[in-house]
């Protein structure tokens, strides 16, 4: 199983299977980690095998919706060559909880995601949107099949905003929760 991604640019790479945080288990910050961004992130659980799949067949392909986020450490996004690769690679950094939602749920205007951070009291919210078009998930289906074959179990996940700061060592911890239609999706804390 992998997680194919659609940049916020428009780039396709994968992470591995063992970046999937599916529990919302609290994610231990490495000691080489001392500053993490995130990326919202809208994905679709592929259901049917096949590449280079066209967009009018991509509503085949796919049975499953839900949104998450993503966690990149910045000390190896810095590194010039293989910085993206090993950031891709961090164990757990990848939050794509789970139930997954039919697609149907998807371009209804009351569903929203939302995705907040909560510190010592304070809340902030990092992002909020109405569950988008589900052409938005064909497009990409379209666009990442042409690199690679899409296996039953993969997910394709689509970055919804640009790759932006979170938190630093300064913080000892933060409280991560997103909803979508009304229901509790992420809930973890950051520990560092």
């Amino acid at each position: 199983m992998n997680i194919v991604v659609l940049s916020n640019k428009g780039h396709v790479y994968c992470r591995p299977d063992t970046s999937w945080e599916r529990d919302n288990e609290d994610f231990y910050v490495p000691d080489f980690v001392d500053r993490l961004n995130y990326s919202p992130i809208l994905f679709a659980r592929i259901s049917k095998p096949g590449k280079s799949i066209s967009p009018t067949f991509a509503h085949r392909y796919y049975d499953a919706v839900n949104f998450g986020l993503f966690l990149y450490p910045q000390s190896l996004l810095d590194i010039p060559v293989e910085g993206w690769a090993c950031a891709a690679c961090l164990d757990h950094s990848s939050f794509l909880p789970f139930p997954l939602y039919n697609p149907i749920t998807l371009g209804e205007k009351e569903n929203r995601f939302v995705l907040k951070s909560i510190s010592n009291a304070s809340e902030e919210c990092l992002f909020s949107c109405c569950a988008p078009d589900k052409n938005l998930i064909e497009k990409a289906i379209e666009q990442v099949s042409r690199y690679c074959y899409l296996r039953c179990g993969d997910m394709v996940a689509i970055e919804l905003q640009q790759m932006s700061f979170l938190c630093d060592r300064s913080r000892e911890s933060l409280q991560i929760v997103g909803s979508y239609c009304d229901n509790p999706t992420i809930d973890f804390k950051i520990i560092y």
